[in-house]
């Protein structure tokens, strides 16, 4: 199907689709930050005109933010995420027609933005929610936009872009409507019914970004990869010199970047297709200049619908998970085709084990005994789009997969009629962080929840330990403790669990007591995004570095990024970036150290371009500010 990147994160965006219309701006001008134990600056009060639209933001932001001795919110004890909750989150999907380059002032900071952090943080999700006037149908359906925060010498430069796609530019220029997206429910087109077996949807490059060999790359897998230069300006699709030659030309919006058996990193992307008889899944292998080094095929039997949104990859293995999910082909062929159910509402998840796909990775030698052969084993049923990391355990045939386990499933029939706070009450689309312990000897697989009581998705660790065993990992978590409640993502979890922790024992259960647990809450009408963690220079342990999250306030309709010292998250931030417009709420994003900013002497830098005055100029090329 041609829907997981769509749904990345559905499960935190699902209730939204019963409210689209664009929500009315809160009129206090007040922006109530958390107490951050460092702060040095006292921002003072700032301005920025940004233009007027029905569909946009609204015009003249007043962002007026609070010394830094403003005592910390307290984490609510509610046990619902209640429908004022609901509201506010809907807030966070409005549209940001206006792209913006500038830097970051010292009235913007609270705080002390550390000097050694130097690299770029880049971010992408759904910027746009109508077309030519008219609402899409959900968030996830919208337009990529991509923004970047360039640090460097303690200074910022902040911008954001929407990509240029095709599909982008065509319903610009028509001021409606073209394309389908997965959520989007009648044909686009006009015509009164369409082909149900042609899942091809709008490409919207709106899901994660990443740099790599030189290349500043949007992605959405079901369509290339788009190339921006260093500004964000878009060059196009490429198929990475021509090793993206599947037969469909898509590549994986995950990815995962690990060392090489010569000790140098290699990025390992993958695509994945519908076939009759399976789906075909495709990992790539590069090295650092972004040369492929290896292409791996599997076809894999009755998984044409197996949701593979995520990879994991270890020392010797690629990683896959296929989640029980089928097609329901009466409601494909007697509503979807004729406009009446969207594409997303003709999956199900089944009550069948979820199953591991564990395959040699080439150029490797194999782990202890275990032969270089395909693994595949199976586990009670469970929808899982995000994982967080994978290891081999030394000396034994045990690998370990850590995920984002859905245990109640995910529910594809939520429509704009029937969205509501209603959704967090339940378990479908309740992710919670687990733990798979593989035995590739006897194919048996022990589950355990890491965190059973509090949802949590978009998961990270330490780039340095990507592909090998982990202590610390991160992720959007819910504030309200369950099951089966939980709510839309407000704060960042740090979990630190022991790498044996599961590990050896036959039995279904671990201590849980060696698992711990902090946590950062902005404020009720905050939600924190993905979680990324950076590390320090010359760190000298695993967590020593800072988790970097967006996070979105209702009550100003404003975006701030908040830097935390990863070893004294509950602290909170040592620096907050108050961008003076809001960024609606984000999908994935990455950390390069590569700097992509303005030279640091050009602090006079600044733009503003509102894409409706055209997003391209007469010889049909790009057009920007």
């Amino acid at each position: 199907m041609g829907l997981t990147s769509i749904c990345d994160n559905f499960l935190h965006m699902q209730g939204m689709r019963g409210s689209m219309k664009p929500a009315a701006l809160c009129t206090c001008p007040h922006l109530q930050l958390p107490h951050t134990s460092r702060s040095r600056r006292k921002p003072s009060r700032l301005n920025m005109n940004i233009s007027i639209s029905p569909q946009c933001v609204a015009s003249t932001v007043d962002v007026a933010t609070t010394t830094p001795t403003q005592p910390r919110e307290a984490l609510p004890q509610d046990k619902v995420f209640s429908k004022d909750d609901f509201d506010n989150f809907l807030r966070g999907y409005k549209s940001q027609c206006n792209e913006h380059d500038f830097w970051i002032t010292d009235d913007m900071v609270e705080g002390e933005i550390p000097q050694e952090l130097e690299g770029t943080l880049l971010r992408n999700g759904p910027g746009l929610f109508e077309v030519g006037g008219v609402g899409i149908s959900q968030p996830l359906d919208g337009d990529g936009m991509v923004c970047s925060f360039s640090f460097k010498d303690g200074k910022v430069f902040f911008r954001n872009r929407f990509v240029r796609s095709e599909a982008f530019i065509k319903e610009q220029q028509a001021q409606k409507m073209l394309y389908r997206g997965a959520f989007s429910v009648g044909n686009p087109s006009g015509g009164l019914f369409f082909n149900p077996f042609d899942f091809t949807v709008k490409g919207i490059a709106n899901t994660s970004v990443l740099y790599w060999g030189g290349k500043l790359l949007a992605l959405y897998e079901r369509d290339l990869p788009y190339e921006l230069d260093a500004t964000l300006r878009t060059l196009g699709t490429t198929d990475l010199g021509g090793s993206i030659n599947t037969p469909k030309k898509f590549f994986g919006a995950h990815h995962r970047i690990v060392p090489g058996p010569d000790g140098k990193r290699r990025l390992v992307g993958f695509n994945f297709s519908e076939e009759p008889s399976g789906g075909l899944l495709n990992f790539f292998e590069y090295d650092e200049q972004f040369r492929l080094l290896y292409k791996t095929t599997r076809l894999l039997k009755g998984a044409t619908f197996g949701f593979f949104h995520d990879i994991l990859v270890t020392d010797n293995y690629y990683i896959a998970l296929e989640n029980p999910i089928s097609m329901d082909f009466g409601k494909l062929l007697t509503k979807y085709t004729f406009g009446r159910a969207c594409l997303a509402e003709c999956l199900t998840f089944d009550d069948r084990p979820t199953r591991i796909h564990i395959i040699p990775r080439p150029g490797c030698t194999s782990s202890g005994d275990v032969p270089q052969k395909d693994h595949v084993l199976e586990t009670d049923p469970f929808f899982s789009f995000h994982h967080i990391n994978a290891y081999e355990v030394k000396g034994t045939p045990q690998v370990v997969v850590d995920t984002a386990a859905m245990d109640g499933g995910i529910d594809f029939s939520l429509s704009m009629e029937n969205g509501s706070e209603a959704i967090y009450q339940r378990l479908s689309g309740r992710a919670v962080l687990t733990r798979l312990v593989c035995d590739l000897s006897t194919g048996k697989v022990k589950k355990l929840p890491l965190v059973p009581d509090r949802a949590a998705e978009l998961p990270s660790v330490s780039p340095a330990v990507c592909g090998t065993p982990h202590q610390h990992s991160y992720a959007a978590a819910s504030r309200i403790v369950g099951p089966p409640n939980w709510g839309a993502f407000q704060m960042v979890l740090k979990v630190t669990a022991p790498t044996d922790w599961g590990v050896g024992s036959s039995t279904g259960s671990a201590d849980s007591s060696a698992i711990k647990q902090e946590s950062w809450y902005p404020g009720r009408d905050s939600f924190a995004q993905e979680p990324i963690f950076v590390p320090r220079k010359d760190a000298d342990s695993e967590d020593d570095g800072w988790v970097l999250t967006m996070v979105y306030r209702a009550a100003t309709n404003t975006t701030d990024l908040a830097i935390l010292d990863a070893q004294q998250l509950s602290r909170g931030p040592v620096a907050l970036i108050h961008l003076p417009h809001h960024i609606p709420h984000g999908i994935h994003g990455s950390f390069t150290a590569e700097y992509l900013g303005p030279r640091t002497d050009e602090e006079g830098k600044t733009s503003t371009y509102d894409i409706r005055l055209g997003v391209v100029d007469e010889q049909g090329q790009p057009m920007y500010s």
